[in-house]
C-alpha cells in the first residue's frame, strides 16, 4: 500500500510539473492589456488575435497557456499585473500593450530575468537584456508625416499632442523634422481627459497656420476635432493613427492620417469571425508578437529537450531577419526593436482608404 501511495504522488507530481493533463512541460505567457476602460473593446481583440497566433504556431510538444491581466489603461495597475504575473503566477514571459504598460513593466521584467514583448513603438522599453518591442516606429512614423506635411505645400504647422510617452515620442521627431525642413512650428500638448479646447483653437486659428496636425486619443480626441470643425479651421487636418479612433469620421472627409499597418486580412477577417468587432488597432503587431515568441519557445524546446531560458529566448529571437509578419517585413534590430513600414490613409465619404503604402 505505501508503495502504491509513494508511486502515485510521483506521478501526481509528473503532472504537476509538466503542464496538467497534457503531460506536456506548460510555458505560460502573461499578457498585461486593457481589457476594461476605454480600450476595453481593443483588448479583447487583442486576447483574440494571440489566441489566433497560438493556434497557428501549433506547439507540438510543448503546452503553451496564456495568463491574462488586466490593468485599464492605469500604469499602477500595469506594475501590480506584471509583479503578480512574475511572482504568483510564475510566467516564463511578459507581452504588454502600450506604452503605458510597457514602460512600467520592462524594468520589473528585466530585474526578474522575464522575457517582455512590448507591442509599443517606445524605445525605451526596449532596454534591458531581456525587453524587445514590435511597433512601427517613430522616425519612420516622423519621415512619412513631415513627407505629407510637405507635399500641401505648408511653412507652418500647429502640432496637438496628448501626454502618452509613445506619441509625445513621435510627435518630438515631427517637430525636429519640420524645424530642419524650415516649416514653422508651434507645440500644444494636453491631457487625455482634457474637455475643452475653445481658447486654445481659437488662438492657433489667429495664427493661421498652414496645417493642423494632432496625435490624440479618447475621450479629448473628438472633442478637441469638433472644436475645431465648429470654429470652421478650414486647414488640412493631418494625424499620426489618431483618426482611426475617431467617432466623427462622416465630419473629416479630406483629412489624412499617418497609421501603422493593422495586420494581414485574413487575420482581421479571423478576429472580426470570433469577436464581431472591426476594432483592428494593433492587432498585427499583437499577432506577430504571440506567433514570434510561442514559435520560438516551441522550436527551442524541440531542440534543448528541456523549456528554454529567457536568455536563450531573447538569443533566439534576435536572429530574426526578413520575416514576412502580418505587418509586413520585418526584423530586430541590435537594441531588441522590431522594424516595419507605415501607410498613409485618407477619409473619403466618411471612410478610411489607403492612399500610399
Amino acid at each position: 500500500m505505501r508503495k502504491l501511495f509513494c508511486a502515485l504522488c510521483a506521478a501526481l507530481s509528473l503532472v504537476a510539473c509538466d503542464g496538467g493533463d497534457s503531460g506536456k512541460t506548460t510555458v505560460k505567457i502573461g499578457v498585461v492589456s486593457s481589457f476594461s476602460g476605454k480600450f476595453a473593446e481593443n483588448g479583447e481583440n487583442v486576447r483574440a488575435t494571440l489566441e489566433l497566433a497560438l493556434q497557428d504556431v501549433a506547439p507540438k510538444n510543448v503546452q503553451i497557456k496564456y495568463v491574462y491581466e488586466d490593468f485599464g489603461y492605469d500604469a499602477p495597475r500595469a506594475a501590480t499585473a506584471a509583479n503578480k504575473l512574475i511572482n504568483a503566477d510564475k510566467v516564463d514571459a511578459i507581452i504588454s500593450w502600450s506604452a503605458v504598460a510597457g514602460n512600467v513593466i520592462s524594468p520589473i521584467a528585466d530585474n526578474a530575468g522575464v522575457f517582455h514583448f512590448g507591442i509599443s513603438n517606445d524605445k525605451n522599453i526596449a532596454v534591458g537584456k531581456y525587453n524587445f518591442i514590435h511597433w512601427t516606429q517613430s522616425e519612420v512614423l516622423a519621415d512619412k508625416m513631415v513627407d505629407l506635411i510637405k507635399s500641401k505645400g505648408a511653412k507652418s504647422a500647429v502640432l496637438f499632442a496628448v501626454y502618452q510617452p509613445g506619441l509625445q515620442q513621435t510627435t518630438d521627431l515631427v517637430e525636429l523634422k519640420l524645424k530642419a525642413a524650415g516649416i514653422k512650428t508651434e507645440r500644444v500638448n494636453f491631457g487625455i481627459d482634457d474637455k475643452d479646447f475653445n481658447v486654445i483653437v481659437d488662438k492657433m486659428k489667429k495664427k493661421n497656420f498652414d496645417v493642423w496636425y494632432t496625435t490624440a486619443l479618447p475621450p479629448s480626441l473628438d472633442i478637441l476635432l469638433k472644436t475645431i470643425i465648429e470654429k470652421q479651421v478650414n486647414k488640412p487636418l493631418v494625424a499620426i493613427d489618431s483618426f482611426l479612433f475617431s467617432n466623427i469620421q462622416d465630419k473629416l472627409n479630406g483629412a489624412q492620417y499617418i497609421i501603422t499597418p493593422e495586420g494581414e486580412q485574413d487575420l482581421l477577417n479571423r478576429v472580426t469571425e470570433k469577436t464581431g468587432s472591426t476594432n483592428y488597432f494593433s492587432l498585427g503587431y499583437a499577432y506577430d508578437a504571440g506567433y514570434i515568441l510561442g514559435k520560438t519557445y516551441s522550436e527551442l524546446y524541440d531542440k534543448l529537450g528541456r523549456k528554454p531560458t529567457s536568455e536563450e529566448v531573447a538569443n533566439k529571437i534576435m536572429e530574426t531577419k526578413n520575416f514576412h509578419g502580418s505587418v509586413g517585413d520585418i526584423w530586430v534590430d541590435a537594441d531588441g526593436v522590431f522594424q516595419s513600414g507605415a501607410i498613409v490613409m485618407e477619409i473619403k465619404d466618411g471612410k478610411p482608404v489607403m492612399v500610399e503604402k
